[in-house]
């Protein structure tokens, strides 16, 4: 319920973001661009917090491609299909991902159950190119955020909960190699709002081609 509220009501959030169907890619966008489609995998895209109880990931996007929100809980957002993984890591493989973090450290309760989320603010707008951690083979693809805008990305077929997953919860080293993004205004500029939405529109054109 707080991740639909957050999502429909948040008016802070609504100036950070734009519509998801103009910023929503069609189809699995590629990690590494440039490398025949043969060589590439798709696979579930999931966000996990590690910034604290006070926090959620509203809104992130990996190559475009619409990540969910990651409650203040922790542990793991939604998993989204999907973004395409070369088969085969390589030790330049990298992503573009853009999050927007909200603060809930001063929520008013009994403005938020009236419907106000006025005292729930914006801790920041980032984005950063990322390396994309080694991989043997190509599973989910998890982006892991901290505090202070650190960020990192890994590909497991095991979630965050398996001792196996490459990132533990209680690993207190983990933030240690992350990428520190870039503080930005918005998740996009309005540039890359209208050639999104032209390319949207010549999707639509294509698909109602007859």
């Amino acid at each position: 319920m707080e991740r639909n509220q957050t999502k429909k009501r948040m008016s802070w959030l609504q100036k950070l973001t734009i519509s998801l169907l103009t910023l929503t890619f069609v189809g699995c966008a590629s990690v590494q661009a440039g490398i025949n489609d043969s060589n590439f995998t798709p696979v579930g895209l999931t966000g996990v917090q590690h910034i604290g109880p006070n926090f959620n990931v509203s809104r992130f996007y990996v190559d475009g491609v619409y990540g969910s929100n990651v409650g203040r809980g922790g542990g793991g957002g939604s998993s989204v299909c999907c973004v395409a993984l070369p088969k085969k890591w390589r030790p330049d493989l990298t992503t573009e991902v853009r999050w927007a973090v909200g603060d809930w450290s001063k929520e008013n309760l009994a403005e938020i159950a009236a419907g106000n989320y006025k005292s729930i603010t914006s801790e920041g707008v980032y984005k950063a190119k990322v390396p994309v951690e080694k991989y043997d083979k190509p599973g989910q693809l998890f982006v892991h955020f901290f505090a202070g805008g650190r960020i990192r990305v890994v590909s497991s077929e095991y979630y965050p909960e398996s001792k196996l997953h490459p990132i533990l919860g209680d690993d207190q080293h983990a933030a240690d190699i992350t990428t520190v993004g870039t503080r930005v205004d918005a998740l996009f500029t309005p540039e890359e709002q209208l050639e999104s939405a032209r390319k949207s529109k010549e999707n639509r054109n294509r698909e109602d081609w007859r």
